[in-house]
C-alpha cells in the first residue's frame, strides 16, 4: 500500500482568493447555473471556456464588470495546473498585438478548464476564505459560544491557529458541498418551475438521478488539481490528483470505477479527507519543523527574536522571515529552484533575496525594505506601512497597504483590493545586479511586456479610484545592491536595469550629469586648502543631516556590523581548517 500525502494548496487559499467578488454575486444558486449553461453551450463552454464566453457570462448573468472578471480569469490562469504556462503565452501574444481589435482576438482564444473556473469562484462566494473574515467569525463563535471565561479550562492554554490551519479546516468542511456542486447534484430549478406542481421528475427521473447523484466524473476529480496537491513518497515531484487517484495501489480506497472510468463519491471523500496533511512549502511544516537558514542576520535592536527558517523539503520549499527588527540579512542564490517566500512582521529593516522565487506574500511589515528576484508567480503585500518593495513579479497585488512604494516589473496590472489601501506609489524596477536578466529568463518574464503603471483598484463595491499614483520621474533613484554591484566608476555610466522607461532613464542621466557638474565646478574654483576644509566640512555635515533623515544611517550600520559578521565568520573557518 503505497501512502499518499495530500494537502490544500496554500498559494490559492492565500494569493488566487482576492476581497473582490460579493457573496450574493457569486452564489451557490449562481455558480450552479454556471455550470449548467456550460454544458448547455457544448464546446464553447465545457469542458473549457473561453474568455469571451466568461465575460458575457459575468458582466450579463453574474453583474460583475469587465475588470473583476478579467481578475478571475487571470488567477485563474495562474494557478491552474491543468493548463500551466499559458498565462506566459498569453502575455507574449498580448504584447506583440498592434491593434485593440488584434487583442480582443488574442484574449478571445484562451481558454481555461470550466470546472476550475467554478472552484475558483465557489472560493470567492465562501467569505470564510479571506484571512480577515475567518478571524472574526472565529471571534463571534467564541462570543457566543462562552460569553465569559471558564477559569476550570484555564489550564490548558490555547496557541493561534496558522492561516494554513484555518484554511484546512475550510477545505474539510466545504468538501462535501463543492463536490456536489461539480458533480451537477446541486439542482437548482426555476423559480417558475417551483411553482407549477403539473412539472415534477418521474419517477423513472428520480431513480437515474439518485444512481448517479453518488458518482464523481473524472473531470470533477481532475478540477480538484487547482485547491490540493498530491505527492508520493520516493518522488521529488508534485503529482497530479486525478493521477495518483487511479493509481492500481490506491484506486480501491479513492473509489475509482475503471468499468465506468468515474469514481464513488463515498469512497473518494473520505479516501481525500484521510490523507490530507500538512503543505510541504506551507506555513505549517515550516514554522513547527522548520531547520534555520544559514543566511547571514544581524540586528541593531538589543534583543532580536526574529526568525529565519524553511521547509524540511528541498523540492517544495518556503522560506519564512518573521519578526526582524532593525535588522539586515542578505542571500544570492545560483542555481537553487525557486522556493516560496513569507515575511511576517518585520519593521525598520532590509532585505535581499536575490533569486527566483515561485510566489511571496509580504505582510504586516513596517518601515522595511524588502528586494527580492523575480517572482514566478504572484507577490502580495498586506497591511504593510511605509514600506519599499523592489522585485520583478507576474502578479502583484497590494491589499490593506498605506504608504507603500513598489517598484516593479509586471505583465499584468498591478492590482490594488480593499477601501484601506491608500497612499500607495508604483514606480519602474530600479536594480540592476550580474545576473537579473538570467533570473527572470528562468522566471520566463520579459523587460518589454511590463505594464507596472496601470494600476487596477478593485474592492466589492467595484472599480475604485484615489489610492494609487504613478511615480515623477524627477523622483526616481536607482537602488545600488552593495552586495553584488563594484563601487561606480566616475564617467561610466550605471547600467539601468531591464525596461525601464525612456523618461526614467533620462532623469537618471540628468541626476549623473548634476553630479559631474559639481564636481567640475568645485575643481575648477581653484579654491585653497582652508576654503576646501570647510566645504568639506559643509558637505558632511549635510550629507549626515540627510542620512539621519531618511534612515540611510541606520541602513549603513546595519551593513557595517554585517561586514564585521562576515570577516569573523571567514576567520573562524580559516581556523578551524
Amino acid at each position: 500500500m503505497v501512502e499518499v500525502q495530500l494537502w490544500v494548496r496554500p498559494e490559492v487559499m492565500e494569493l488566487g482568493v482576492l476581497p473582490i467578488l460579493p457573496p450574493d454575486k457569486v452564489s451557490l444558486e449562481m455558480l450552479s447555473r454556471l455550470l449548467q449553461y456550460a454544458h448547455d453551450l457544448g464546446e464553447r463552454g465545457f469542458p473549457q471556456m473561453n474568455y469571451d464566453t466568461w465575460k458575457h457570462i459575468a458582466v450579463k448573468k453574474m453583474g460583475l464588470s469587465v475588470e473583476c472578471s478579467m481578475v478571475v480569469f487571470f488567477s485563474c490562469l495562474l494557478f491552474s495546473k491543468l493548463c500551466p504556462g499559458r498565462d506566459h503565452e498569453l502575455e507574449a501574444a498580448l504584447a506583440s498585438a498592434t491593434s485593440q481589435k488584434e487583442r480582443d482576438r488574442v484574449m478571445g482564444s484562451v481558454e481555461v478548464w470550466t470546472m476550475e473556473l467554478i472552484v475558483l469562484l465557489y472560493l470567492h462566494r465562501v467569505t470564510s476564505a479571506h484571512p480577515r473574515v475567518i478571524a472574526r467569525q472565529a471571534s463571534l463563535h467564541t462570543l457566543t459560544t462562552d460569553p465569559w471565561p471558564n477559569n476550570n479550562t484555564s489550564g490548558s492554554s490555547t496557541r493561534k491557529q496558522l492561516l494554513e490551519e484555518k484554511h484546512g479546516e475550510f477545505v474539510r468542511e466545504a468538501l462535501p458541498e463543492l463536490l456536489s456542486l461539480l458533480a451537477g447534484h446541486l439542482q437548482v430549478e426555476d423559480t417558475e418551475k417551483r411553482k407549477s406542481s403539473a412539472d415534477r421528475r418521474t419517477a423513472r427521473e428520480l431513480l437515474g438521478f439518485m444512481k448517479t447523484a453518488g458518482v464523481l466524473s473524472v473531470d470533477v476529480v481532475r478540477s480538484l488539481s487547482f485547491i490540493i496537491g498530491a505527492s508520493v513518497p520516493g518522488e521529488k515531484s508534485e503529482r497530479d490528483l486525478l493521477s495518483v487517484a487511479m493509481d492500481t495501489n490506491n484506486c480501491y480506497r479513492s473509489g475509482y470505477l475503471s468499468k465506468k472510468n468515474a469514481f464513488q463519491k463515498g469512497l473518494f471523500e473520505q479516501w481525500l479527507l484521510q490523507g490530507l496533511d500538512w503543505a510541504p512549502h506551507g506555513e505549517w511544516l515550516c514554522v513547527r519543523r522548520g531547520c534555520r537558514q544559514p543566511w547571514p542576520v544581524v540586528s541593531l535592536a538589543p534583543q532580536s527574536h526574529h526568525r529565519l527558517v524553511a521547509s524540511p523539503n528541498a523540492s517544495l520549499r518556503m522560506v519564512y522571515i518573521c519578526d526582524m527588527m532593525e535588522g539586515l540579512t542578505a542571500h544570492m542564490g545560483d542555481e537553487a529552484p525557486p522556493f516560496d517566500l513569507k515575511v511576517r512582521r518585520c519593521s525598520k529593516s532590509n532585505i535581499y533575496i536575490l533569486q527566483p522565487i515561485r510566489n511571496a506574500v509580504i505582510h504586516k511589515c513596517h518601515e522595511t525594505r524588502v528586494v527580492l528576484g523575480p517572482v514566478t508567480g504572484r507577490l502580495r503585500l498586506s497591511e504593510c506601512r511605509n514600506t519599499v518593495i523592489v522585485c520583478a513579479a507576474r502578479s502583484v497585488v497590494v491589499a490593506d497597504c498605506r504608504g507603500v512604494v513598489v517598484h516593479t516589473l509586471t505583465p499584468q496590472r498591478p492590482l490594488l483590493v480593499g477601501t484601506r489601501t491608500q497612499g500607495v506609489t508604483l514606480a519602474p524596477l530600479n536594480i540592476h545586479y550580474p545576473k537579473l536578466k538570467h533570473h527572470m529568463a528562468k522566471a520566463q518574464l520579459q523587460s518589454h511586456i511590463n505594464m507596472w503603471n496601470r494600476p487596477l483598484h478593485l474592492g466589492i463595491e467595484g472599480v475604485l479610484s484615489g489610492a494609487c499614483e504613478v511615480m515623477n520621474p524627477e523622483d526616481f533613484q536607482l537602488l545600488v545592491i552593495p552586495f553584488t554591484q563594484t563601487p561606480p566608476i566616475d564617467g561610466r555610466p550605471p547600467l539601468l536595469p531591464p525596461g525601464l522607461p525612456h523618461e526614467f532613464a533620462k532623469s537618471v542621466e540628468e541626476a549623473g550629469k548634476y553630479v559631474s557638474s559639481f564636481r567640475a565646478e568645485v575643481r575648477d574654483a581653484d579654491l585653497s586648502p582652508d576654503q576646501r576644509a570647510v566645504l568639506q566640512k559643509a558637505i558632511d555635515a549635510k550629507f549626515k543631516s540627510w542620512l539621519r533623515e531618511t534612515g540611510k544611517q541606520r541602513e549603513l550600520d546595519q551593513l557595517e556590523k554585517l561586514a564585521v559578521t562576515l570577516k569573523y565568520e571567514r576567520v573562524a573557518k580559516t581556523t578551524a581548517i
